[in-house]
């Protein structure tokens, strides 16, 4: 299955439409519509799709080739399984920061108040 029907199908089984998808994404229901139909879309926004859609960018890449990834310049996709661990461990560790924000925010206000 490419990446287009897999967006689909996974919007669908989560009961999103294209333009909550769209609107979580800041982008267009007629990018999401062109992306499902075509399967072309750029790395970036397949990112953003993914945590829209709560799983990693690999769920989009089992069966896929370079042709699927719209060519920006100055990006070089030859190794993109590498490129997209390496993102997913980033965003791992940016929610454990953020966590651990809270968590002092939390206790810095419970001090304050006494």
């Amino acid at each position: 299955m490419d990446i287009g029907k897999k967006i689909k199908v996974l919007r669908a089984e989560k009961g999103i439409s294209q333009q909550e998808l769209a609107d979580l994404i800041n982008k267009t229901r007629t990018l999401i519509s062109h992306i499902e139909i075509t399967s072309k879309v750029n790395f970036f926004t397949l990112t953003e799709i993914a945590n829209a859609l709560n799983v990693t960018v690999s769920h989009f890449t089992d069966e896929f080739t370079s042709k699927n990834i719209v060519k920006e310049d100055g990006v070089d996709y030859s190794n993109l399984t590498e490129r997209i661990e390496k993102v997913e461990r980033e965003n791992e560790l940016l929610n454990e920061i953020i966590q651990n924000q809270k968590e002092i925010i939390a206790q810095l206000k419970d001090k304050l108040k006494k």
